[in-house]
């Protein structure tokens, strides 16, 4: 499990969610047409991961144990132990979130495909 944080933007309290700048969508088009350029596309992006709020997807988080953090959390009326102990929701996909990972696999099974016959 991991640590948890608090967001100084909309006070959600839980564990982060991992994003990377770039589009996914540009980086398939760049493997599908031209091999070196979505090679460095994708190293970039791969380098440019960052932690985000899940709530809201801002990178302001800072951890509980922090004085700003218990801070934070006495303006919302909690104590670290409250906070600490309560329990996080299970993370739901959005539509798009499936979508893309359902298209994700697809673009994958076809360029394999291309790939095993030779194109």
């Amino acid at each position: 499990m991991s640590k948890k944080l608090i967001c100084s933007a909309c006070g959600h309290i839980g564990s982060s969610k991992t994003a990377v700048k770039g589009n996914l969508l540009i980086e398939i088009i760049l493997w599908l047409c031209f091999l070196i350029p979505g090679l460095i596309y994708s190293l970039w992006r791969s380098s440019s991961r960052y932690k985000t709020c899940r709530n809201c997807g801002s990178s302001s988080l800072i951890p509980l144990d922090s004085p700003m953090g218990k801070k934070l959390l006495a303006d919302q009326g909690k104590t670290l132990e409250q906070a600490l102990s309560e329990k996080e929701s299970p993370r739901v996909y959005t539509r798009s979130q499936k979508l893309i990972f359902i298209l994700a696999i697809i673009t994958a099974i076809a360029f394999v495909s291309f790939v095993a016959n030779g194109i």
